[in-house]
């Protein structure tokens, strides 16, 4: 087969390949450089590219890609332009360096290389890991903050937190769960800190925390990069997976989880990330502690598809007399959550999943529907108003 490409599917390879590239953290290619860089909100990094005494150079995201601007040379475009203005090296050199530093492929080269014609597309798995980290910057953008954890302790006889667990349901409290501090910019520029029990993400620099009083429409908050946990026991091959810390808590309340490795996702977007780690970890025995919801549905079904689980087992519920509920909800109602745990089956959740996409698509147009009405019925009647004073005005003249 001939190894030549028209432009059309040489352009699609390198759109692919930069694409990929565009939406990583330039944070490793900075260190690998050796740059003098710094952190400035949540969403950009100042660089010393040229040496100069005030640092004028800034890698920020832009609608979810990674965006250089030097202000002082004029310079500007993505990280390769970083690494070329820092190191001198050509277009060439510097994307392919920085393709090296995060491991992802040259699309273009790895075609030439295989001297065969194929078709210049990612596949299922390469996209939603690319939408992933694109939605993950997009909110990261918006959210506009810088946020790191201060202090961990441990619960103790801390009154507070052990009445708001109790509240909960939850009075034997596992061992991982801790008071965590933290302090994070708002949008205002201003900093703020905020405290509640959570867990520590698996490189124990973020948080996941749940405030111990509701603090307006918050209930919860995350310092540091959002990530999974994971607690590891070296001498199990069975995890139990949770999409949040307060479901493993309350599993926790009557199930031996100290005997085996535990992942709480700490957000059901997360699931690649779960899915990454059971095919590392190589776990014989998965067990999902799934919320009852369509964000629970998805969640398990993909991670089950993206790390080809074959066998897994899951909770019962009642798909629409116990919507919304998850394994708190289970403890609070006294269930034996023990009972709740079946095999698991891909197709089911994909099925509940569209099932209850097509139930919240009716709602939705339902309630669209119903609202417009309303409009129209206050239109006419406004109309009718109009035409009645217009009436009245014409019989007094």
């Amino acid at each position: 087969m001939s190894n030549r490409f028209s432009d059309d599917e040489v352009k699609r390879f390198m759109r692919l390949t930069k694409e990929n590239l565009h939406i990583q953290d330039p944070k490793e290619v900075l260190d690998e450089l050796k740059i003098d860089y710094k952190a400035i909100g949540h969403d950009s990094y100042r660089m010393n590219i040229r040496g100069e005494r005030d640092a004028s150079a800034f890698i920020s995201l832009k609608h979810g890609i990674w965006k250089y601007k030097d202000f002082g040379s004029n310079a500007g475009g993505t990280i390769e332009n970083v690494v070329m203005d820092a190191t001198g090296m050509n277009y060439k050199d510097a994307l392919n360096f920085s393709l090296n530093i995060y491991k992802l492929p040259n699309h273009l080269e790895e075609a030439i290389g295989q001297k065969t014609d194929i078709s210049p597309k990612l596949n299922e798995e390469q996209k939603e890991k690319i939408e992933s980290i694109k939605k993950e910057n997009i909110q990261r953008s918006k959210s506009n903050f810088v946020s790191n954890v201060t202090s961990v302790k441990d619960i103790g006889d801390y009154k507070p937190a052990i009445e708001y667990l109790a509240s909960r349901g939850i009075t034997k409290i596992p061992f991982n769960m801790k008071i965590i501090n933290g302090e994070y910019q708002a949008q205002s520029g201003e900093l703020k800190t905020a405290f509640g029990v959570g867990v520590l993400t698996r490189d124990k620099t973020g948080a996941d925390i749940h405030f111990l009083k509701p603090w307006g429409d918050m209930k919860s908050i995350s310092f540091g990069k959002k990530d999974i946990s994971f607690f590891k026991n070296p001498n199990s091959q069975k995890v139990a997976i949770f999409e949040s810390k307060m479901d493993y808590a309350a599993a926790f309340q009557q199930m031996n989880l100290d005997s085996i490795n535990v992942i709480i996702a700490n957000s059901a977007s997360n699931h690649l990330k779960v899915a990454d780690l059971i095919k590392e970890e190589n776990f014989s025995t998965v067990q999902f502690f799934n919320q009852n919801d369509k964000a629970g549905y998805d969640f398990v079904a993909k991670t089950v598809e993206e790390a080809d689980i074959k066998a897994f087992g899951c909770l019962k519920y009642n798909v629409m007399s116990e919507y919304k509920q998850d394994v708190n909800d289970l403890l609070m109602k006294n269930e034996k959550i023990s009972e709740r745990i079946q095999d698991g089956n891909l197709e089911y959740f994909k099925n509940v999943s569209n099932s209850l996409e097509q139930i919240l698509q009716a709602q939705k147009e339902l309630s669209n529907y119903q609202h417009r009405d309303i409009n129209e019925d206050v239109q006419l009647a406004q109309s009718m108003v109009n035409q009645e004073q217009s009436n009245t005005k014409g019989v007094q003249r």
